[in-house]
């Protein structure tokens, strides 16, 4: 089977077309998938892992997958990335240091990604912060990525990739998981079948809710990353399932897809053109205001 990528960008539509791939090699088996680059203009680099999400679900299927016709400047961010290693391309370094690499992180493995995000963060436009609220910042994406772990009960594992767009002035973290999606587990938690995904996506969404077990708050991350984005004018965007959302430019926006995502895939874009200084608000002292 041949599929032709078209342009993928980190919006609804591009979400839509990455669906699309899955529903039409969702009947593949024991067969080959050629993933044809040839008419796709632009890649967004981060969307490479709701992009390996998708193709680690056809490929546990018995499927041979193959990326092929990559034009050049795509198959050079995407090189530099590492998504292209695992099919058979040769790496090259990232000297402008833009990339935040794509790795495939197993649900066991969640000091792979602390250490990811301590090492490939820094020096990406992201606006100046207190150390204090850099580490809560972190430990925010840190709970997203944790919430994958928990709730998402993919075996295939969780994918992680990032891009710094300078001329763009923003900066895109992706992480995307190959599991059961956000429907199925907030249906599972009601005992209610008939939950769609842009619904359980909203209920997902609201202060304290949490489908975990025991008195862990859930959803604080999320809750602390949505007060950033807010103040910084950047944007979150999640996929799961036939569920979309979007929350920036003063508003945020519930919609269903045209094809069903398998799983769930959370973007968070920051606006790198911010100049502001954020710090905790127990940091701020009178001698601050005054």
């Amino acid at each position: 089977m041949i599929h032709y990528l078209p342009t993928i960008h980190s919006q609804r539509e591009g979400f839509e077309q990455l669906a699309a791939l899955a529903k039409a090699a969702h009947e593949l088996s024991a067969s080959r998938l050629e993933v044809n680059f040839s008419r796709c203009r632009f890649f967004d680099a981060n969307m490479a892992a709701p992009l390996a999400a998708v193709l680690a679900r056809v490929a546990d299927e018995f499927n041979a997958v193959e990326i092929v016709k990559v034009p050049g400047a795509i198959e050079s961010i995407l090189r530099k990335n590492q998504f292209l290693v695992a099919y058979g391309y040769g790496p090259l370094e990232d000297a402008n240091h833009t990339t935040l690499p794509f790795i495939r992180v197993k649900l066991a493995d969640e000091g792979r990604f602390a250490d990811y995000l301590k090492h490939h963060m820094n020096g990406k436009g992201i606006p100046r912060m207190t150390e204090a609220l850099g580490k809560r910042f972190r430990e925010s994406i840190f709970e997203v990525f944790q919430n994958a772990v928990i709730h998402s009960r993919s075996r295939l594992g969780i994918f992680v990739c990032g891009q710094f767009y300078p001329q763009l002035q923003r900066l895109d973290i992706t992480i995307a998981d190959a599991g059961i999606g956000i429907r199925n587990n907030v249906r599972r938690f009601f005992k209610n079948d008939k939950i769609s995904s842009v619904a359980a996506i909203r209920w997902a969404l609201r202060e304290g809710s949490t489908t975990k077990i025991g008195s862990q708050p859930g959803g604080i991350g999320l809750k602390f990353l949505k007060d950033f984005i807010e103040l910084n004018k950047g944007k979150i965007h999640i996929a799961s399932r036939l569920g979309f959302f979007e929350f920036g430019n003063g508003g945020e926006t519930f919609a269903k897809l045209a094809a069903d995502f398998p799983g769930t895939v959370v973007n968070l874009e920051i606006n790198t053109g911010d100049t502001s200084v954020y710090r905790l608000r127990s940091e701020i002292s009178p001698a601050d205001i005054f």
